[in-house]
């Protein structure tokens, strides 16, 4: 059984030979793996492209069953680029922030200009051009992998995310509830582009599509679940519908860090399969299996938060192995990290993750 057939097999709710893992890593701690397994990875050749969150050699050396190609508003957050700061296509300034780790010096990104934070910015604002977007990275690695692996088409920020993008957090929550009409304009602008960007990418051959919109917050959402459902769940409604009116067999995805149990029948309503990423922090990986796993598909759950940087590669392994036991049963389960392994992480505990996945991993569980 190849990694496509495995997850095909998962996203009916059926039990293949092992569970699905993945994983991804921020760009410092990819090259620190790269230069650690640099004798394996050229066994494997076919040098690729170092992307964010795009395909390259390490998913195929750790055996990932998904492989990742990222479009749309969230590829500003990494750019390769000398400038302290710097202006993506949508007109959002970012800067880099160091951070020291264990592992030597880190980038993270913050929006440090909003392009749409003043409203009579709004009239004359033109987003990008979906049609200029590249497609040839997508269209190279499903060439080449798209019949043994199972491909994911991220395109996010779609909802929610682009209006906190464009108008800032602090303005963006605003928006939903005293100015409506703009929060309205500006999602169903960037809607539209990410729909645009989701046919493209089922034309050339993704099995899933990925949206994202972070609405959770640790132990809280960031909106009540009314808000919700006036002002995101309709979007997401008409993007899942319009995206499976286009490919009836094409899967989606929805990612949202912290704590959103309270939508999530409405995210199961509007078609969504696979929920990502189960932020063990925020919610009970388990108890949301036994609630809703019948109903949609579970990816994540092994925490980069507390689990990998904090703790040692046994307790990496505990955790993979509860969550398999927890988690597995009847399909639906894909185990990954809740997000990008971290410079701060051991690289001991990553090498835990992948030996753990593999010896606990296999159909029957337990057995």
């Amino acid at each position: 059984m190849n990694s496509k057939e495995r997850m095909q097999i998962a996203m009916k709710h059926e039990e293949p030979d092992r569970v699905p893992y993945m994983a991804t890593f921020v760009p410092e701690m990819e090259l620190l793996l790269r230069h650690r397994y640099r004798e394996e990875l050229s066994e494997i050749g076919g040098h690729t492209e170092m992307k964010y969150q795009g395909m390259n050699e390490l998913d195929i050396l750790f055996g990932h069953d998904m492989l990742l190609l990222t479009y749309g508003m969230s590829t500003g957050y990494y750019r390769d680029t000398d400038a302290e700061t710097y202006r993506d296509e949508w007109g959002i300034t970012w800067r880099k922030i160091p951070y020291e780790t264990i592992n030597g010096t880190g980038i993270y990104t913050e929006i440090v200009e909003f392009p749409l934070a003043d409203n009579s910015r709004i009239d004359s604002y033109i987003p990008p051009d979906p049609g200029k977007e590249d497609m040839s990275y997508a269209e190279g690695v499903i060439e080449r992998f798209g019949r043994e692996k199972y491909i994911c088409g991220i395109i996010d920020c779609s909802i929610f995310e682009a209006l906190k993008y464009l108008r800032g957090i602090e303005q963006s929550l605003i928006d939903l509830l005293q100015e409506k009409d703009i929060a309205h304009y500006v999602m169903d602008m960037s809607v539209e582009y990410h729909l645009k960007l989701g046919y493209e990418l089922i034309d050339r051959g993704v099995d899933i599509l990925w949206l994202a919109d972070d609405i959770g917050g640790e132990h809280a959402m960031l909106m009540s679940p009314d808000t919700f459902r006036e002002m995101v769940k309709p979007k997401m409604g008409y993007m899942v519908g319009e995206l499976k009116r286009y490919d009836p067999n094409i899967k989606v995805a929805f990612h949202s860090d912290g704590y959103i149990e309270p939508v999530i029948d409405d995210i199961i309503e509007v078609g969504i399969d696979l929920l990502n990423p189960i932020q063990p922090e925020s919610m009970d990986p388990a108890a949301l299996k036994r609630r809703y796993g019948k109903r949609i598909g579970l990816w994540g759950t092994v925490s980069v938060q507390e689990t990998f940087p904090f703790k040692g590669p046994d307790d990496v392994a505990a955790e993979v192995r509860e969550r398999i036991e927890t988690c597995a049963s009847g399909g639906g389960f894909l185990i990954a990290p809740t997000h990008n392994i971290q410079l701060d992480v051991p690289l001991e505990n990553v090498d835990a993750f992948y030996r753990a996945v593999k010896e606990y991993g296999a159909y029957p569980i337990g057995e």
